[in-house]
């Protein structure tokens, strides 16, 4: 049975990573800044058989999601390659990268919006 009072109180966020082979380490880096991180599976687009996993934080008043994209940075400058993680939360999209890391609450704002 799911905990509908949890999920109302929450806001789910899905993230993906540009380049697969990331996602665990994204996790992991998420996890060791205190964020709670899930992974979960991810739906086929039409026309694909399969899709790869997603990682979740369920974001209560937007807390965690702003932990989770300030420990951003330190994640970038870590990885060898370029790396876009992207947020959805509902209808909202917003893609965070090196470049633009820095502007956490915009970023934040954009995604949650007034909802």
């Amino acid at each position: 049975m799911e905990n509908t009072a949890t999920e109302d109180a929450s806001r789910r966020v899905v993230l993906s990573v540009s380049d697969p082979a990331e996602q665990r380490s994204l996790r992991d880096h998420l996890r060791r800044a205190g964020v709670e991180v899930s992974q979960i599976s991810g739906e086929p687009r039409a026309g694909e058989q399969g899709a790869l996993d997603l990682l979740q934080i369920l974001a209560a008043g937007g807390g965690a999601l702003v932990v989770a994209i300030r420990t951003l940075p330190e994640f970038f400058r870590s990885r060898r390659s370029d790396v876009t993680v992207t947020l959805e939360s509902g209808d909202r999209k917003v893609t965070v990268s090196a470049t633009n890391v820095d502007d956490a609450e915009s970023i934040v704002d954009r995604l949650l919006g007034d909802a």
